[in-house]
């Protein structure tokens, strides 16, 4: 059983419904799409993926051919948990990886810096189909502090075959793509996903990512597959859970907080209490 419980204002453990969107959405995103769609980033192989039930992927977007302090400490703590470490690291050369990353990798991959998180996420979805064909994997990206708990409970019981940690009703009804949890990555199950993992292109500005990507990605897959997220807000009081609800999610068994803040959004919490909590799990800042 999940230690994770309920708090005001979220659901809990919400089975994904698709929401009721009007006609002009589609061929707004669908011009979106041809507008600022460009190749998919070139990528190459540093270590392969070789057969595990269970894989945990980490992005790592890395600019400065520099790994930060939070770098370090999330995988770390996803080393700890005993499970192979999938890194995906972008940095504007392979010759730039920080040798760091490779201490914690089982598998590597070096992408350039466009297309954001969701060309990362398709490259690591279409080598464990290929390498470890029926893996699970938990995939998430370096926008979050943490982990701050176990997360072999959340892939090991999550009753859905698509995961969302959080999940939001603003805009659409959506899984929040800052990690999720895959399951059973095979050819068949990546052909579910093409038309938001895409095979030859990738965006390079955040808005196409956000409506093409992200809101559409719980809706895709619920077609195929059963879909849903650990807590859930209908976007009418909470927008996002993350920044909302930070402190009582950690309290709840959440296992991240958002870096954002610490930055652009620290205007939706205390700095001063986001720090303190940093603090108490020991995690440098």
């Amino acid at each position: 059983m999940l230690p994770i419980t309920r708090i005001d204002d979220l659901d809990l453990m919400w089975d994904f419904v698709p929401s009721e969107w009007g006609t002009f959405v589609h061929p707004w995103r669908r011009a979106t799409g041809i507008f600022y769609a460009r190749p998919r980033p070139i990528h190459h192989v540093i270590r392969e993926v070789t057969p595990k039930e269970t894989w945990l992927v980490y992005f790592a977007y890395l600019p400065a051919s520099t790994a930060g302090s939070h770098h370090l400490y999330t995988l770390a703590r996803l080393k700890d948990l005993g499970l192979p470490v999938c890194v995906v690291c972008a940095t504007p050369s392979p010759h730039q990886i920080p040798p760091e990353l490779l201490d914690y990798s089982d598998a590597m991959y070096w992408k350039h810096l466009s297309g954001y998180d969701f060309s990362a996420y398709t490259l690591a979805i279409e080598k464990i189909a290929e390498f470890s064909t029926n893996a699970s994997a938990l995939i998430m990206n370096d926008s979050m502090f943490g982990p701050f708990s176990d997360l072999r409970p959340f892939i090991d019981s999550t009753p859905w075959a698509l995961s969302g940690f959080t999940a939001s009703g603003s805009q659409e009804n959506h899984i929040q793509s800052y990690a999720f949890i895959l399951k059973d990555i095979n050819r068949n199950r990546l052909k579910q996903l093409r038309s938001v993992l895409y095979e030859r292109f990738s965006f390079s500005h955040v808005n196409p990512v956000i409506s093409l990507q992200e809101l559409r990605l719980a809706r895709i897959a619920a077609k195929r597959m059963p879909v849903g997220a650990f807590w859930y807000s209908d976007g009418q009081f909470i927008d996002d859970p993350c920044l909302r609800k930070p402190f009582d999610l950690l309290d709840a068994g959440f296992p991240y907080l958002k870096r954002s803040l610490l930055g652009k959004m620290s205007k939706f919490q205390s700095a001063e209490q986001t720090r303190e909590t940093l603090d108490r799990f020991q995690h440098p800042y």
